[in-house]
Parts: structure tokens; sequence; C-alpha cells
């Protein structure tokens, strides 16, 4: 994979012999294989990876677009393979080269290179002056998460010469601790990037390395799903400007360099005509780029190259004596063994009567101790057979019990013999094999330390139990692993925690109840103003009829006299003077009037008679779809007689509002509970109020992206900031005695947080009013 490097003595034979053939074989003439000072001819020297014909395919498009932008020059593609550019380069063959970043760096410190330019390649449709190494496994592998798992797997790589297709993953192992030489079963290399993927892909090799890209690119085309794949080490996202899967870190792309005898200012012509290549552009299609940029800063390829001890970083360094002792361990060793076995052989006679008598020390010490710790054992199990709780082990391979402390056989009833012969599977019919294999297996894995969870436990004799179960994997030292299980019957616990739901759901209703008996008298007045004026439109409606059916029944006299030719002036003048009498005109205009304003009075009674009832009435234990809207609508009609004299109500009630999966009587007293408290804030406020002043409350709801948020913000007198965190504290309150029981905001909270798992907050300041938000999630819990 790396170059071997030459020896000292090996250099020095070889530099002797560079000498001996320059004295005496004949030199080549210089017009043979150096270029004239002011040439017309430009040659651009392209290192060849695909082949020469696909390299000037590729390539010429720019020395055409070069030899366009600067006159007077005729710029032409010369392709080289890896062995050939760098005789090009030091026979000074050709003026420019286009190479990969590695290749630069070597003829950078070999023959004094300079970089102009940086391409900017299409990659996907994005332009690029960076790329990186990708280490990739198929995504099955379950073994392989990281790149420490790549020890003792087949490896394959594009090329041992190529820099994205080997030398960064390279350096990215050595800095991990792993040398390929060593750690890999097997190492080859496949070519080009896409035999790689395929390799992995049909699983001749355990994971492999491609420059960035390569992965999308083939997705692209249809043959790859990237979901087949895991890249190790992603560290997609780390950087705003590089959008690709990568696990080594970025190195900058091909450069455009100049020769130490190109002509200057031919090379500044060039470096001004690439940076003004188009995307558009043929040259720039054609070489499948976007064009060129400022040369980049290639430190990190002389990192890398350092790192992997590659060329130009290939030559041997002074030994350390580190290294020197690295290489000649054995001698040392045995030198240093046989120092030791001449000196023990000395001290071991002496040594050897003192060992003698502290034997019988030392057994009596260690007989001693083993009955300790034998004692210790048995305390520590007659503790645990006394303990409430049950304590099961069992093995992670078969799951057969191994250890059951008596408080699990008396809870299950099965002997110790017959539990030795079971599974954790015969006690929890809930579960198969299958699917507790999968339950447990994070704790083998190690993702995970512990895992807590409920099913049901069934006995010898048949019964069913619900138990909580605490599951642990310890390895002791030296020892294998095991499952240690505390089993805990949570029968009573299930049954307290319905009592308490029952008895809240109870507190609830009677709150609401409550609520309801101190709302009646301002209920009753609502109702009781409508009434009164319905009854006086009845009593003008009766007197408007008497005199209206007198006026019909004598136009009814005066049509029969008529039908009869028997009219007479008598008949006429009675007609008329009923008729000054009815005082029509005004009964026209004030009956439609008594009827609109009665129809209004029983809308309004029925508008409070039926929100009553729905608030009253006990709601479903079961969450069902609630708009929101209307909710708050019925909670303000119910209120009405609380914040009417001290507050204007606003509403800013979103249109088509998501449904809310919610408790609605539940929710009803939430929203209560709030309108009578920031009423009630906001009447402390204004106190006396002799001038009929009023309040302002403010009632707002709008849609989040997964919830729905209402917003009852209130003018009052605000919440002082030393009993913030305390006004959801079950009974606490600052109201008068026979006011207030301090449990609203504590239910408020309990129903909305637990219950339906939203979130209270609040905000206010002293003096300057309150905020509570709600926020609800759209789709339930």
């Amino acid at each position: 994979m790396k170059k071997q490097p030459l020896s000292i003595f090996t250099r020095r034979r070889f530099f002797l012999a560079l000498l001996f053939l320059s004295l005496f074989l004949p030199l080549s003439s210089p017009a043979e294989t150096e270029l004239p000072d002011e040439p017309t001819e430009i040659r651009i020297g392209v290192l060849a990876l695909r082949g020469k014909e696909i390299c000037l395919d590729q390539w010429n498009a720019t020395a055409q677009y070069l030899t366009r932008k600067i006159p007077g020059h005729t710029f032409t593609i010369v392709p080289l393979d890896f062995d050939e550019i760098g005789r090009a380069v030091e026979k000074k063959q050709v003026h420019f080269t286009i190479t990969n970043s590695s290749m630069y760096v070597s003829l950078e410190a070999h023959f004094g290179n300079t970089r102009i330019a940086t391409m900017k390649t299409d990659t996907l449709g994005m332009g690029l002056t960076k790329f990186g190494g990708v280490l990739f496994c198929r995504s099955d592998r379950d073994d392989i998460q990281s790149i420490n798992d790549l020890k003792g797997q087949r490896f394959m790589a594009v090329d041992n010469k190529s820099f994205g297709g080997w030398h960064m993953a390279w350096r990215h192992l050595l800095d991990h601790g792993i040398e390929p030489d060593r750690d890999f079963k097997s190492f080859t290399t496949g070519g080009t990037h896409d035999a790689v993927v395929m390799a992995v892909l049909n699983k001749t090799v355990d994971a492999g390395t491609v420059r960035t890209s390569t992965l999308e690119q083939m997705a692209m085309e249809g043959k790859i799903t990237l979901h087949q794949f895991r890249v190790l080490d992603d560290k997609i996202g780390t950087s705003s400007d590089f959008n690709l899967m990568h696990t080594t870190v970025l190195y900058p792309e091909w450069p455009f360099a100049k020769l130490s005898h190109t002509d200057e200012e031919l090379a500044r012509d060039v470096v001004v005509a690439l940076l003004q290549l188009q995307p558009t552009d043929k040259a720039a299609r054609v070489a499948n780029m976007m064009g060129w940029t400022i040369p980049l800063d290639y430190q990190s390829v002389h990192d890398c190259l350092k790192k992997i001890k590659f060329d130009p970083y290939d030559v041997e360094e002074e030994m350390t004596f580190q290294q020197l002792l690295h290489g000649y361990w054995p001698w040392f060793s045995g030198a240093l063994l046989l120092l030791v076995l001449i000196c023990g052989g000395s001290l071991y006679f002496i040594a050897l009567n003192r060992r003698l008598r502290m034997t019988m020390t030392v057994l009596d010490h260690e007989l001693a101790q083993r009955s300790r710790i034998e004692k210790n054992l048995n305390e520590f199990k007659v503790t645990l057979d006394q303990i409430m709780d049950c304590v099961f082990m069992f093995l992670p391979d078969s799951l057969r019990f191994i250890y059951i402390n008596q408080g699990g056989i008396q809870q299950i009833g099965y002997t110790m013999e017959e539990l030795f012969t079971m599974t954790p599977i015969d006690l929890k019919p809930e579960f198969t094999e299958d699917s507790f294999r999968t339950l447990i297996k994070p704790l083998l894995d190690g993702t995970r330390k512990s895992l807590t969870f409920t099913t049901i436990h069934q006995a010898k004799n048949g019964n069913r139990f619900p138990v909580e179960i605490f599951l642990q994997y310890v390895q002791p030292t030296g020892d294998t692993g095991r499952f240690v299980a505390i089993v805990r019957d949570i029968t009573q616990r299930l049954t307290e925690a319905k009592e308490r739901e029952k008895l809240q759901s109870q507190l609830l209703h009677t709150q609401k109840l409550e609520s309801v008996g101190q709302l009646a008298a301002g209920i009753a007045h609502e109702i009781n103003t409508p009434t009164q004026y319905i009854g006086t439109n009845i009593d003008f409606l009766e007197d408007g009829f008497k005199e209206l059916a007198t006026l019909m029944t004598a136009y009814q006299r005066l049509l029969t006299a008529e039908k009869d030719h028997t009219v007479t002036a008598e008949l006429l003048q009675e007609v008329d003077e009923i008729q000054e009498n009815t005082d029509w005109e005004y009964l026209a205009q004030e009956l439609p009037l008594a009827i609109s304003q009665s129809k209004d009075g029983v809308h309004r009674i029925s508008t409070i008679v039926r929100a009553m009832k729905e608030f009253s009435h006990p709601g479903s234990k079961e969450k069902a779809p609630l708009a929101i809207n209307d909710l708050i609508k019925t909670t303000l009609t119910i209120s009405h007689s609380e914040w009417k004299y001290v507050a204007d109500v606003e509403t800013d009630l979103a249109d088509n509002l998501p449904q809310i999966s919610c408790l609605s009587d539940e929710m009803g007293q939430v929203f209560l509970n709030l309108l009578i408290n920031a009423a009630h804030a906001i009447a402390s406020w204004l106190g006396e109020n002799p001038k009929g002043e009023k309040g302002r409350i403010t009632i707002s709801t709008r849609s989040l992206e997964s919830q729905v948020e209402i917003r009852l913000t209130d003018t009052g007198c605000g919440i002082p900031g030393e009993i913030l965190e305390r006004i959801f504290d079950p009974f606490f309150t600052t109201k008068e005695v026979g006011k207030g029981t301090g449990q609203g905001l504590a239910i408020a909270r309990d129903v909305i947080v637990n219950k339906h798992g939203g979130t209270l907050e609040v905000e206010s300041k002293e003096g300057h009013g309150a905020t509570f938000i709600i926020r609800l999630p759209i789709k339930p819990a």
C-alpha cells in the first residue's frame, strides 16, 4: 500500500551510479527535451485517471478556451499517467499541470510547481472546491457501527495511489489507531470507485472507501439506493458549504499549477482566463466542473501524506531510541531476561526459605478469608430471601433461571427445582421468546443500562397479576454475564391508583358543581332580565291585539253593509272613531319591535340554559375530538355574570382551528377557573370603583405546528414575583377565607399537563395583569 523507503546505503549507491553515468554517457541535446524560452505552443500535462482518450475528450475544450482567451499562444493537452507526469515535469516537457491534490504536493516538493487556481467541481449541481473520503459498509451490518469496528474486516480501496479513494481513508484509520497492514483481515483495490461500491454491496468485502459524491451519484443513476449503506463517522451537516456524506476531513480539489520555468506573465494571463470561465461554457461542462477559483491552502494534503508516509514524505527518518527499541526489542528482551534470570537465580535460594515460612501464614489467612466470604454469601442469600420483592437471575443465551429468592418462589408457587427448568417466557403470557429477546437486546448491546416495564405474571395455580420489573444485565469479573430482575407485585398500587383517579374525578365534578352554585345568582339574574321584558312585551301584545280586534270587527260590519247597500252615515262615523282610538300607526311600528325583543329574550335564555346543561353534565371518561373555540364561547356564557360588571371580554379565535382530543368537562372547568380568576383579579385591582370603570380580558387561540395555543390575558392586579412559582400548588390561595380553596389552578395544571400532555405557563408582573398560556397537542399523547 505505501512505498518502501530506500535505505541510506542504497540511496548513496544510486547517486554514485548517476554520477558515473553523467560522466561517461553522452548528454541529450537540450533542444530535444526542453521547450524553447518563448513557446507559441503551451502544453498542459493532465493526470489521466480514466485513460488518455477520455482525458483528451474531457480537457481539450479547456485548451481551446485558453487559446481563444490568450492570443499568440496555442494550448494543447498532454494526457499523462502517474509515472509519466513526474518525468514530464522534470524534463520541462509541459508548462502547466492539472493533477490530483497528492500528486501536486509531490511535484511541488520535488520540482517547485506552484498552484495558481483550484478546480470548482460540478458535484450533483453544487460547485465544490473540497472533497473527502467516505468509509462505508452495508446498512445491515450491525457489527460495524464505527471506524473501530473495522478491525478484522475485509477492506477495499480504489487504488494504492488514489488520494480520494485511499489516502484520505488511510490517514483517518491511523488517527483512530487502526494500522491496515496489521488490523485488516484482507486489503484489496477495486480500480474504480464504482467497483468498490458494488463489492461492498455484493458482500465481496465487508467495507470500503471512495471519494465523496460517489454514493450519491450512483444512487441518482439508479445503480444503488442510499439506504443500503451505512457511512461510518458521517460528518454530513457539520459544514454549511459541504452537504455530502463524508467520513474524513475535507481536502482541496485538483489544482491548476505552473512549472518553475513557466513565464510569470503567461501564468497571470492563464489565471485571469480560468477565473472568468463560466459554468455554462463548454470547457466547464465537458470537464464536469463549474469553473476555477483562487488557489486553496494545500497544507491539509501535506499533513495527510506525512501521516501515511507517502511521496514526498516517504524518505527514511533518523532512527530514534524508541524506533531502535521497537526494531530490536527481541534482543533487548532476551538480554533483559538473561539478566533477570541471573539475578533471580542468585536471589531464589535466599527467598525460598522465606517463602516456605510464609506459606503456612498465607494459607491460614486464605482459609480464614474463605470462611468470611462463605459467611457473607450466606448472609447475603438470607437477606435476599427476606426482602419483599422477588429476585430472579437467568442466563442470556438459554434464558434459564439460575437463581430465585424465596419471595419469588412464594409469589408464583413453583419450587426451586421446577424454576431451574423454566425461563421468564413461562411466567409472562404476554411475551413470546422472540419478543422477549427483542426487549432485552438493548441491555446485551450496551445501549441501555437497565429496563423498567410492567407486564403480567402467571402463577402455578393459573392466577394472573400485574408486576413491575426492573431488569439489568451484569457481568461479574471473570464470570459469564447474567440478567438480574427485581419483580414487584403492583396489584395494590394499581387499585389505589384507580381509587385516586376516581376521587380526583369526583373532586373535579364537585368543583364544577360548586362553580355552578357560585354562579347561580348571577345566572338567575341573567335569565330574569330577558324574562321581565318578555312579560312586558306580552302584555303590550295583548293590549294591541284587543284594539286591533275591535277595529277589525268594525271593518267587518262596514264590509257587510257595503255588500247589502245598507251603509249609513252613523256606521261610517262609528268606524272612523274606532280607527282614531286604535292609533294604528303606533301599533304598526311597536308590535314588530316587541315580537323581535321577545324572540331575542327567548334565545338568550335558551343559550344560557343550554350552556349550563353542557357545563354541569358529567363528561365522558374517554377523550373525544372537541372544538376549543366552542368550549370557550360556552364558558364565556356561563361566567358572564362574573365578569360583565368588571371587564370587557375581547376574543381573537382562529378560524379553522384543529379539533383537540380531550376531556371536555375537565377542559371546560380549566377555562372557567381561569376566567373567574381573571375577573376577581380585575375586581381587586379596581377596588370600590365608584366611576364604574372596567378592565379587559383577552382570549385568543391559534394553531402552531403540532399544538393549539390558548392565551388568556387580564389587566388585573398581577401576581407578585415571590409567589409566582407557588400558584399551581394545591390549596395555595391569596384570596380571603370563603372566596377560594386554592384548588383551581392546581386542577388546571393537572388536567393540562398530566391528562392531556400539554403545558400551562404564566407570565405576570405585579400591577400589570397576567397571561396564562395553554398549549395542547393536536394529536393525542
